[in-house]
């Protein structure tokens, strides 16, 4: 039996996270490590459910600005179910990423959407965006960056809608 081809896939929101996509997605990535997106920026357009999850991370072109992220080793199965997961408003764009001052050719998934505001996430998205940034060492400037983002918490309210959207993300996996 032949073993599915590996690539790249760079995440830049909650994938950044290699326990995230281990629990929740099932994949284990043969490797991941810290990279940078040039010419792009992080922008919080990708509308949410509802008040309480008001949007989610994605990313755009932009001169001069830099996404950093996670490139994670993986399979075309793997690729495959992150693409079915995140659903069919998204377009898979292969571009290049630089880790240890190497350029890498990677895939990532871009949010399909005419909204152009960078809305606040919730809290809770962005304390998981905070984290994965850390569990990648990604730099600290940038980590800096995400924690000063603006963001909606609403006490009670969130915690409570919080369970439902991991219940949501897990029965979608």
């Amino acid at each position: 039996m032949n073993k599915p081809k590996t690539l790249f896939y760079f995440g830049y929101g909650s994938n950044m996270s290699t326990q995230y996509l281990i629990k929740r997605r099932k994949i284990i990535p043969l490797e991941s490590q810290a990279a940078l997106l040039k010419d792009y920026e992080l922008i919080m357009n990708m509308g949410g459910p509802n008040f309480l999850e008001p949007s989610f991370a994605n990313i755009r072109p932009s001169k001069e600005s830099i996404v950093e992220g996670v490139i994670h080793e993986i399979d075309e199965v793997d690729l495959q179910k992150i693409i079915n997961t995140e659903g069919e408003d998204y377009q898979l764009v292969k571009l290049s990423v630089f880790t240890e001052g190497k350029r890498k050719t990677a895939y990532t998934l871009i949010y399909i959407t005419e909204e152009t505001d960078d809305i606040p996430p919730s809290k809770r998205y962005l304390k998981i965006l905070i984290s994965a940034a850390k569990e990648n060492n990604l730099s600290i400037a940038y980590i800096e960056k995400l924690e000063k983002r603006p963001n909606v918490y609403y006490p009670i309210l969130s915690e409570i809608f919080s369970l439902r959207v991991y219940l949501w993300v897990w029965l979608r996996t």
